[in-house]
């Protein structure tokens, strides 16, 4: 793996990215999880709605994910929790839609910043762990063990790793309350 994250040629991070879309949906991991996986193949994108829930299993707050394959497989993809409606994510605006976590799992160390200041002077997102782009792209660097290894991690391991902090007691629920609004009816 090579230092400096770089973007593949198209053509091979698409054939990766085909080939572990199989793999996860092989694995059940996508139904067990109760994910919706939507792959653009053009664009290098892969859309994630997550859920997170308390200890029994219930369904808590709805998330979604952006996940860019364009470094895939040689580096993780790069994760952007973004607002559903508008595809995109203001760190004033949509913190309701970036999760927050209450406490780590032992052995996993990961964050949420929803406007982190890059080394290139570019502020935005990070999803700080390992198994996500952008961490290395912070100048984050991981020990042997937690660095992504394109032989035996793929995104679902990104994705299951997203997935164990949003689950109680670890997950502490969106970065802003959510406003329910409620229609009356006259």
């Amino acid at each position: 793996m090579p230092d400096t994250p770089a973007k593949l040629k198209p053509e091979l991070a698409r054939a990766y990215l085909e080939e572990d879309l199989a793999k996860v949906r092989d694995q059940k991991m996508a139904e067990q999880y109760e994910w919706k996986l939507e792959p653009d193949f053009e664009d290098l994108k892969l859309q994630a709605d997550l859920w997170s829930f308390d200890e029994r299993g219930a369904k808590l707050d709805d998330y979604h994910a952006v996940l860019d394959m364009s470094y895939y497989r040689t580096w993780p993809p790069g994760v952007t929790f973004v607002n559903p409606e508008t595809m995109k994510f203001d760190p004033v605006k949509d913190l309701m839609w970036l999760p927050k976590v209450a406490q780590k799992p032992e052995g996993l160390d990961i964050q949420f910043h929803p406007n982190y200041g890059y080394p290139n002077g570019v502020a935005g997102q990070l999803v700080c762990n390992s198994m996500v782009l952008e961490y290395y792209e912070s100048s984050h660097n991981p020990t042997p063990v937690q660095r992504w290894n394109p032989s035996t991690n793929n995104f679902g391991t990104t994705l299951h790793t997203l997935q164990i902090v949003l689950r109680k007691p670890y997950y502490g629920g969106p970065s802003e309350q959510r406003v329910q609004v409620v229609e009356v009816s006259k």
